[in-house]
């Protein structure tokens, strides 16, 4: 096999593998009862992205983005791309944070994620319940909606180790 053939197939091979990561993560997230502490469960497949975004930049990390979030509205019961568009735009911007502004670090990774999380939950919450002024929706985001928001930016450092390890060697083999 020659550097060139080597070269394509590790290209190939690595989004093979970063969507069945995703898928993975679809699969946990949708498992009822799994990760489910005080009746709220975490929000897997968006921190993921945007700490994907942050090492692959912002075209790819754009395209995994939208794919998670679509897979995000294949589980969820909110309007279909909701997510979708969210995800792509949180991990765009991310790629982008991270090329010309910003370093990429734990830190970053946590700040970025938090973000996206209480821009999307918040707006969630907007459109599903605070809108219509069904009774008790203050409780539902003060007992539901921030717990999401801080137990899927707990998890950062997970998908930060994951995708370093992971990035890292893929772009050792392609060198």
């Amino acid at each position: 096999m020659t550097a060139i053939e080597k070269k394509k197939f590790f290209a190939g091979f690595r989004y093979i593998v970063y969507g069945a990561l995703f898928l993975l993560l679809y699969v946990l997230q949708n498992t009822p009862r799994l990760f489910l502490i005080r009746g709220v469960k975490p929000i897997l497949l968006i921190p993921a992205a945007v700490v994907f975004a942050m090492y692959e930049g912002e075209f790819i990390g754009g395209i995994f983005g939208a794919l998670a979030g679509m897979l995000c509205d294949l589980g969820g019961f909110f309007l279909f791309g909701f997510d979708a568009i969210l995800t792509l735009v949180f991990s765009a911007v991310s790629g982008l944070l991270i090329i010309y502004l910003l370093r990429r670090n734990l830190r970053n990774a946590f700040l970025l994620v938090f973000l996206s999380m209480s821009l999307r939950c918040c707006l969630t919450y907007f459109f599903m319940y605070h809108m219509w002024q069904y009774e008790g929706t203050p409780s539902i985001f003060w007992d539901s909606t921030l717990w999401v928001i801080l137990y899927s930016t707990l998890l950062t450092p997970i998908y930060f180790v994951i995708w370093k390890k992971l990035c890292g060697f893929f772009h050792r083999r392609m060198e």
